[in-house]
């Protein structure tokens, strides 16, 4: 098992990781600050598709909830390390939406670290839209009212 990794996405629906051939981006970065872009379609060595959060077992289809914050995809080690090197500055990265972790003790570790902290992408609680949604029109009828 040395040679996996488990990826952990808290992205809903997973991300397709790709790495393109070595030295293109800053190829394709340098031809563009010379105002000659290189527009032809970027070449990927390889691609994996990993889980994301919905896909974990333990979420929940039929009320939409993500108790476990995390999918999880097993990965070959050199491809991981390899997109790692080419995505560090990722906002994916640098935010924790996507990492890894050797074992599956520590990416369980890892995954309850995570259970409370929220991405911004879990689904909308009805009651709460409509609580929202009658304070706003009281709001604005007492607008109107003083206009």
């Amino acid at each position: 098992m040395a040679d996996t990794v488990t990826v952990l996405c808290r992205m809903p629906h997973g991300l397709r990781l790709r790495i393109s051939h070595e030295g293109d981006a800053e190829r394709r970065a340098q031809l563009s600050a010379d105002k000659r872009p290189d527009l032809s379609p970027v070449g990927y060595v390889k691609e994996i598709e990993i889980k994301g959060a919905n896909r974990a077992p333990d979420y929940h289809p039929k009320d939409n909830v993500l108790l476990g914050r995390v999918g999880r995809t097993t990965v070959d080690k050199a491809f991981w390390d390899a997109w790692l090197k080419q995505n560090a500055d990722s906002d994916l990265v640098k935010n924790k939406c996507v990492f890894a972790e050797q074992t599956d003790a520590r990416a369980n570790a890892r995954a309850d670290e995570f259970k409370a902290e929220k991405t911004g992408f879990e689904p909308l609680d009805p009651e709460e839209l409509k609580r929202k949604g009658l304070a706003a029109a009281e709001e604005a009828a007492r607008a109107r009212a003083y206009a």
